[in-house]
C-alpha cells in the first residue's frame, strides 16, 4: 500500500480535502511562475484556431443590457430549493432577472436564427448549456444557475460598462477541480486549464457583452456541436433530466464548460472578475 492509500485509510475525506487544497496551490504558483500567453500553435486541430460562423462586433463598446436572464428547460415543477435561488437573486442582484421556459422562449429565438433541431433530443441540462451561448451571443446581459445569490450584480454591470475592451466578467474560478477539462482525454487544452485555471471566470454566473468574438466562437461552436452530432442525438436522445443513458453521445461539458473554459484562457486578456457573481453550491437541486 503506497503512502497516498495509507493517508486515505487513516484520515478518510480529510486527507481528500487536504489534498485538493494542496493541489489548487501548487498549480496556482506554476501559472504565477509560468504565465499563461495563448499560442494558437499549442491547439492545432482544435476549435480554438477556427473563425466563428458567427458575425461580431471588432468594436466593443456595446450597452449590456441590464437583465439576467435564468433557464428552466423543462416541462417539469420547478423544486423549492431551485424556486428559493431564482427569489434570492431576484432580492439581491439589483436589475431585472428573467426566466425563461418552454413557453416563453420562442420569444426570444432571433429571426434567422432558430433553434438547431437537435436542441429537442438534448438533456435538460444540456439545453440550458446551449441557451446560455444563444443568449449571451445574440442578447448579451447576465446569465446565472438557479442557485442562491448573497450579493449585487450592480457593480459588476458597471464594471464591464466602463471598460473598453473587456468581453466577459464572472466570478473567478475556484480551483483546478473547476476547470472543465474532465471529459478530455489528453491534449495541450486539458493539461493548460489544470495548471492555468486562475485565469478563468466560473460556468454558473457571468455577464457578456453581446456579439464580441468571445461570444461568437462560444455560440459557433456550441452549435457546431450540436449539428455534428444531430442523426446521434436523434436515434439516442436523453431519457433523463441530466443525459445519463449509456447510448446519449454527449459528454457533461461538452456544451458548455468545455467551450467556455478553453476561450477564457484565449482571451483572458479581455475577461473581468467581480467575486458578488459567485453563488453558494450548496443544497441547490
Amino acid at each position: 500500500m503506497d503512502i497516498k492509500n495509507l493517508a486515505f485509510r487513516v484520515m478518510g475525506e480529510q486527507y481528500t480535502r487536504m489534498a485538493i487544497k494542496r493541489r489548487d496551490k501548487l498549480t496556482w504558483l506554476y501559472s504565477v511562475r509560468h504565465p499563461y500567453h495563448y499560442d494558437a500553435s499549442r491547439y492545432a486541430g482544435t476549435f480554438l484556431t477556427r473563425k466563428a460562423d458567427y458575425p461580431y462586433n471588432k468594436q466593443v463598446q456595446v450597452p449590456v443590457d441590464r437583465v439576467i436572464y435564468v433557464f428552466w428547460t423543462g416541462d417539469n415543477k420547478i423544486t423549492p430549493n431551485r424556486m428559493a435561488g431564482i427569489r434570492s437573486l431576484e432580492k439581491v442582484s439589483g436589475v431585472p432577472v428573467k426566466l425563461i421556459t418552454p413557453e416563453n422562449l420562442q420569444s426570444y429565438i432571433v429571426d434567422g436564427d432558430p433553434l438547431p433541431e437537435a436542441y429537442q433530443y438534448l438533456s435538460l441540462v444540456h439545453r440550458s448549456d446551449f441557451l446560455r451561448s444563444y443568449f449571451m451571443y445574440h442578447h448579451g446581459g447576465g446569465y446565472a444557475d438557479i442557485k442562491t445569490f448573497r450579493r449585487s450584480w450592480v457593480r459588476a454591470f458597471d464594471s464591464l460598462d466602463a471598460s473598453d475592451d473587456a468581453f466577459v466578467i464572472g466570478y473567478p474560478e475556484v480551483g483546478f477541480l473547476g476547470a472543465a477539462n474532465q471529459d478530455m482525454s489528453t491534449g495541450n487544452v486539458k493539461t493548460d486549464l489544470h495548471f492555468h485555471w486562475r485565469y478563468l471566470i466560473g460556468n454558473c454566473a457571468f455577464i457578456c457583452r453581446p456579439h464580441t468574438q468571445f461570444t461568437a466562437e462560444w455560440y459557433s461552436e456550441s452549435r457546431r456541436r450540436l449539428e455534428d452530432n444531430a442523426a446521434k442525438l436523434k436515434e439516442h436522445p436523453a431519457k433523463d433530466f441530466f443525459g445519463t443513458n449509456a447510448d446519449y453521445p454527449l459528454s457533461w461539458t461538452c456544451i458548455q464548460g468545455g467551450i467556455f473554459h478553453p476561450l477564457c484562457l484565449k482571451f483572458k486578456d479581455r475577461l473581468l472578475k467581480n467575486k458578488a457573481l459567485k453563488p453558494s453550491f450548496k443544497n441547490y437541486r
